[in-house]
C-alpha cells in the first residue's frame, strides 16, 4: 500500500447552526449596535467617566473608537475629504486616555431555554476587559486574537473596555512614522502611516470586529478543521478525511455531503481533546480550485449528536494541497496548486477601511475580491504591515477561486532591517498568542495559498526573532499542516545571504520597482533593478528572481473619482513640483520616468507633461490631466504584466502588484478607488491577464527595427492552431493603416511562442491596434516600441491634441448600445450609472474602457441594478452635473 501524506482538508465558506423546527440547537447572535443599543463613555475623569451609565454616546459596534465618534463627536465630517483627517485628534497630541473608552450595552436573556451561553470577542484593539454585571471575566491583548467566555443565561451588563497600544508613536513620515507601534506587536502598523496612508488618529482602538453572543443545548464545537490524507497525484483522488475540533463534547458524528448533492459520501467520528475520532475515505474526490485552473469545489461536513443524530453544525470546505518548491528554470520558489504549477500573477493588499470599518461586510469583501479577479489576479496577498483578513474575506476568496498569501504583523520598516529593533515586539507571548490564535480562525480556507512570517525581513536567523520565527513554524505544521510557511517576502538585495533553493526562508531576494518605466523595460529581465549594483555582483549581471512580491507605479483615479475627495482646482506642475496641499496629504506620486541607463538621476521625462501636444509647461485643468493619466497608467500596467508574462517560466514563476487597492482615498497604488470605482490601471492589468490564450507585443528586443508578437498559453490543457489578424488605426481620426495575419500553431500548457515580427506603419504618435484572436478583440494604444527618436518608445502622444468625440447611448434595462456619432475616435470610454443623482458603485460592466472608432457601436451589459447610463473617456466630455 503507497504511503499516505497527511494533509489538512480546507475548511469553510460559512459556519451554521441548523434550526429544529421550534428553537435552534444553537442560536447566534449578532449583538453589533446595528441590532442591540450600544453607548461609549470615557474612563478620564477628564472626559465625563464612567460612573453614570446614564452618561456615554452611542456607539458603534463593530467599530473603532474614532468610528463611533465620527458619528457623533464629529457627525457629518468626512474623514477622507480634502484634509479633513487633519481635524481629528492624533493619539501622540491626546494622549492614550482620549482614545481608551468603555462599551455598554444589556443583553437580553436567552431564548428557548438553552442551558449553554457565552460572549464572542472576534477581535478588538488593543488591550481588552470585559465586565459582566460589574464584575470582571476577561481580558486580551492584541488585534488579533479572540476573547471568549461564559455568560449567564439571564439579562446581563456587559461592559467592554478597549485601551490604545502603550507605543502608539508619532507620524513623522511615511513608512510607520517613528516605528515606535512596532514595538507593541500584533497590530497594523500601517496605522502610524505609510507612503501611501496618513496615520489613524486612534491608532484602531476599539470593538472593530463581531460581537456575538452564542446560545446552546449542549457545550459549543470550537474550531472544526477537516484533515485529509491524500496520495499524491493530479485531478481527482481518494481522500482519507478525519475530523477534530479544538473544544466539542465526545460522541458526535461526522458526515460529509457533496455541497449541490444529498448524498452521503464519507463518515467518521469527531475527534476532540479526550476523545478519539475515527477516519473515512471520500472516494474519487473532487479538488478545490483557484479560478485559472479549475473549479472551486466545495463539500459540506455534517456534525450530528450522538442522540437522534440531529445536525447541530455544517461548515463548507474544500481539498486541495499546496505546495513551494524550487523551479530550475528560473532558478527561485515556484508554487504548485494540486501538483500543478500555477504562475502567480497577483495584487498586495492591505484591508478595505483605514477605521475598519467593513471588517464584518461581507458584500464590500465580495465586491473587492470580484474587482481584483476581473483585472486577471490570481492570489492576493495580505501585506504584513496590514490586519489578519476577516472570515468574510476569505469567504469571498474561497468562492471566487483566489488564493491568499497571508503574512504576520512585522515589516522590515520597523522590524530592525531599516528601522526599529530586530527584538520587536517587546511582549513575544503575546504576539505569539495572536499567532496561533489567527491559524486557528483560518486555516479551514482552502483560499490560504501560504502564511508568511513578514514584509522585507533580514537577516533570517534574527528576523522574525528566533523563538517567534520557530513558533510561526510549528504552529502552521501542528495546527495547521496543509500549506507552506515562507519567514519573509524578500531579502531586500542581501544577495550573499541568499540561498533561492532555501524556498521557505525567502520568496525573493529583492522587489520594486515602485515608479514608472519606458514601456519596454518591462520586457526586460528584473525591470529596473537589473541597473542596482549589489554588494557581490559588478556591472549591470542579470540575476535570478523568480517571484517578485512587489512592484508597481504611480496611480490615478477617474477625474470623477478624484473630485470626490479632492476640493482644490489645482494639479501637480511637471516632475511633481509643485503638488498641491491636497495633492500631498493623500500620498500623491508622480509619473516620472528615469530614461538613464543607471539608477542614478540621469534624464527625467514627466509622461503627463512631456509626451503631448503644446508647451510642457502649459497649465492644465484637473480633467486633461486626468486623461493624460488614464492613457499613461493603461500602457504602464500592461506592459508590466505583458512584460512578466512573455517570460513566464524561463525568467519567472510570478509577480505581485504593489498594490491593488487603498484602504482610504490614497493617490498612488490601487487598480479601483476607495468608492470602488475602477480607472484605467485595472484595464490594463486585465487586458494583459483575463484571456488564458493570450497574444502581446513584445515591445523589446526590437529586431530589425520592428516588435515582436507572441502567444501565451497559461490554460491547463493545450490550446489549438488560430490565426491572429492585427490592424493599425490612425489616431484620432480612426483610419485602417495596415493589416497583418499571423498563423499560430497548437501550443502546450504555460507555452510562450513568437508568432513573427510586428513592424509599425510610419506615423508619428500613437496608433490603435486591433488584435483578432479565437473570437476576442485585444486593443492597445502604442506608439512605435522601436521608435529610438522618441522621448518613451512606446508612449508618444503627439497626435492626441484634444478632440472631443460624442457618443450617443440608447438604453434599455441592464443593456445600452454606445455609438460614436462623432468624427474622432473615442478612447478608453469609461460607462457610469446613476440612481437619480447618486452613482452606483460598483458596476459589473461586460466591457469597460474601450475605444470606438467614428461609426462604431458597442453593446453594453451589466448586472447591477437598472441605472442612467452615462459616459466619460479621454477624450469624452464629463456629464454637466459633475463639471
Amino acid at each position: 500500500m503507497a504511503t499516505m501524506v497527511w494533509r489538512s482538508c480546507l475548511l469553510s465558506l460559512a459556519l451554521e447552526y441548523v434550526c429544529g423546527f421550534s428553537c435552534p440547537e444553537t442560536h447566534f447572535r449578532d449583538v453589533g449596535s446595528a441590532r442591540q443599543p450600544w453607548t461609549l463613555c470615557w474612563p478620564a475623569l477628564q472626559y465625563g467617566g464612567c460612573e453614570d451609565r446614564r452618561q456615554g454616546v452611542p456607539a458603534r459596534v463593530p467599530g473603532t473608537v474614532l468610528a463611533s465618534m465620527l458619528e457623533s463627536n464629529f457627525s457629518n465630517l468626512d474623514p477622507y475629504l480634502a484634509m479633513n483627517l487633519q481635524q481629528l485628534p492624533d493619539i501622540h497630541q491626546v494622549g492614550a486616555s482620549y482614545y481608551t473608552v468603555r462599551y455598554r450595552t444589556r443583553l437580553p436573556s436567552a431564548s428557548c431555554g438553552h442551558l449553554f451561553r457565552s460572549l464572542h470577542l472576534r477581535a478588538a484593539s488593543y488591550a481588552t476587559r470585559v465586565w459582566v454585571d460589574g464584575a470582571e471575566r476577561g481580558s486580551v491583548t492584541g488585534m488579533f486574537r479572540r476573547l471568549k467566555m461564559a455568560v449567564p443565561t439571564e439579562a446581563f451588563d456587559l461592559e467592554i473596555e478597549t485601551s490604545p497600544p502603550p507605543h502608539f508613536g508619532v507620524n513623522v513620515s511615511g513608512q510607520g512614522g517613528d516605528h515606535q507601534l512596532a514595538k507593541d506587536g500584533p497590530l497594523a502598523q500601517f496605522a502610524l502611516g505609510w507612503d501611501w496612508i496618513q496615520a489613524t488618529p486612534d491608532r484602531n482602538t476599539g470593538l472593530w470586529d463581531k460581537v456575538e453572543l452564542v446560545s446552546s443545548s449542549t457545550p459549543r464545537i470550537e474550531d472544526l478543521y477537516v484533515r485529509t490524507a491524500l496520495q499524491p497525484g493530479e485531478g481527482q483522488d481518494d481522500a482519507v478525511l478525519a475530523v477534530e475540533a479544538r473544544e466539542a463534547p465526545c460522541g458526535l458524528k461526522w458526515r460529509v455531503r457533496h455541497h449541490s448533492d444529498l448524498s452521503l459520501d464519507a463518515e467518521g467520528l469527531l475527534a476532540a481533546p479526550g476523545c478519539p475520532g475515527s477516519s473515512a475515505t471520500l472516494r474519487s474526490a473532487r479538488f478545490w480550485w483557484p479560478w485559472q485552473l479549475g473549479e472551486p469545489h466545495m463539500y459540506e461536513v455534517e456534525i450530528l449528536s450522538d442522540v437522534g443524530n440531529r445536525t447541530v453544525l455544517r461548515q463548507l470546505f474544500g481539498i486541495r494541497h499546496s505546495e513551494v518548491y524550487y523551479e530550475p528554470r528560473t532558478k527561485g520558489p515556484a508554487f504548485r496548486m494540486n501538483g500543478r504549477r500555477i504562475f502567480l500573477a497577483g495584487v498586495n493588499w492591505i484591508t478595505t477601511d483605514q477605521m475598519l470599518r467593513f471588517s464584518t461586510d461581507a458584500e464590500r469583501y465580495e465586491s473587492e475580491v470580484r474587482l481584483m479577479r476581473m483585472a486577471g489576479a490570481n492570489v492576493i496577498r495580505v501585506w504584513g504591515g496590514g490586519i489578519a483578513e476577516r472570515p468574510e474575506f476569505y469567504q469571498a476568496c474561497d468562492r471566487l477561486g483566489m488564493l491568499v498569501y497571508q503574512e504576520f504583523w512585522m515589516t522590515g520598516d520597523n522590524n530592525g532591517e531599516q528601522a526599529g529593533s530586530f527584538s520587536w515586539p517587546l511582549d513575544h507571548q503575546v504576539f505569539l498568542d495572536n499567532v496561533e490564535d489567527t491559524v486557528l480562525l483560518l486555516r479551514g480556507h482552502p483560499s490560504l495559498f501560504w502564511w508568511g512570517g513578514g514584509n522585507e525581513l533580514w537577516p533570517s536567523e534574527g528576523s522574525p526573532p528566533i523563538d517567534i520565527s520557530r513558533a510561526e513554524r510549528r504552529f502552521v505544521e501542528v495546527l495547521d499542516g496543509s500549506r507552506p510557511y515562507i519567514q519573509t517576502s524578500s531579502l531586500l538585495q542581501q544577495m550573499q545571504s541568499y540561498d533561492p533553493k532555501n524556498v521557505t526562508a525567502a520568496l525573493s531576494v529583492d522587489d520594486g520597482p515602485y515608479g514608472s518605466q519606458v514601456p519596454g523595460e518591462f520586457f526586460e529581465r528584473n525591470p529596473y533593478l537589473r541597473y542596482q549594483f549589489y554588494p557581490n555582483r559588478t556591472g549591470l549581471q542579470p540575476f535570478p528572481l523568480s517571484i517578485n512580491p512587489e512592484l508597481g507605479g504611480p496611480n490615478f483615479p477617474t477625474f470623477a473619482g478624484l473630485r470626490r475627495f479632492i476640493r482644490t482646482q489645482e494639479v501637480p506642475g511637471r516632475l511633481g513640483h509643485p503638488v498641491p496641499a491636497e495633492f500631498a496629504w493623500h500620498n500623491f506620486e508622480a509619473f516620472v520616468v528615469n530614461v538613464s541607463t543607471t539608477s542614478g538621476p540621469g534624464s527625467l521625462v514627466d509622461p503627463i507633461y512631456d509626451l503631448w501636444p503644446g508647451s510642457a509647461g502649459s497649465a492644465m485643468d484637473q480633467k486633461t490631466y486626468a486623461d493624460r493619466a488614464s492613457v499613461v497608467q493603461y500602457v504602464q500596467y500592461r506592459s508590466l504584466f505583458e512584460g512578466y508574462l512573455r517570460h513566464q517560466w524561463s525568467w519567472y514563476a510570478g509577480l505581485l502588484l504593489w498594490k491593488g487597492q487603498s484602504p482610504w482615498p490614497s493617490l498612488r497604488g490601487f487598480l479601483y478607488d476607495w468608492h470602488l470605482e475602477k480607472n484605467s490601471a485595472h484595464e490594463g492589468m486585465g487586458a494583459a491577464l483575463r484571456h488564458l490564450d493570450h497574444v502581446l507585443v513584445s515591445l523589446q528586443p526590437c529586431v530589425t527595427g520592428a516588435a515582436q508578437l507572441y502567444r501565451v498559453n497559461r490554460e491547463v490543457k493545450e490550446v489549438s492552431e488560430t490565426e491572429v489578424v492585427v490592424t493599425f488605426f490612425s489616431l484620432p481620426r480612426g483610419e485602417m493603416l495596415t493589416t497583418k495575419l499571423f498563423h499560430a500553431s497548437s501550443l502546450e500548457p504555460e507555452g510562450v511562442a513568437l508568432l513573427g515580427q510586428l513592424t509599425w506603419p510610419r506615423r508619428e504618435g500613437a496608433l490603435l491596434l486591433r488584435m483578432h484572436h479565437n473570437g476576442n478583440v485585444l486593443e492597445h494604444l502604442l506608439s512605435d516600441p522601436c521608435n529610438g527618436d522618441a522621448l518613451l518608445p512606446g508612449m508618444d502622444y503627439r497626435n492626441l491634441a484634444p478632440t472631443p468625440t460624442r457618443l450617443e447611448v440608447v438604453q434599455g434595462g441592464t443593456e445600452a448600445n454606445i455609438t460614436n456619432a462623432g468624427a474622432w475616435t473615442a478612447l478608453l470610454v469609461h460607462p457610469r450609472l446613476w440612481s437619480g443623482t447618486s452613482e452606483i458603485l460598483p458596476v459589473w460592466w461586460s466591457v469597460d474602457y474601450f475605444n470606438l472608432l467614428p461609426g462604431e457601436s458597442k453593446r453594453l451589459v451589466w448586472s447591477s441594478p437598472p441605472g442612467h447610463v452615462t459616459l466619460s473617456g479621454f477624450n469624452v466630455p464629463e456629464p454637466d452635473e459633475l463639471l
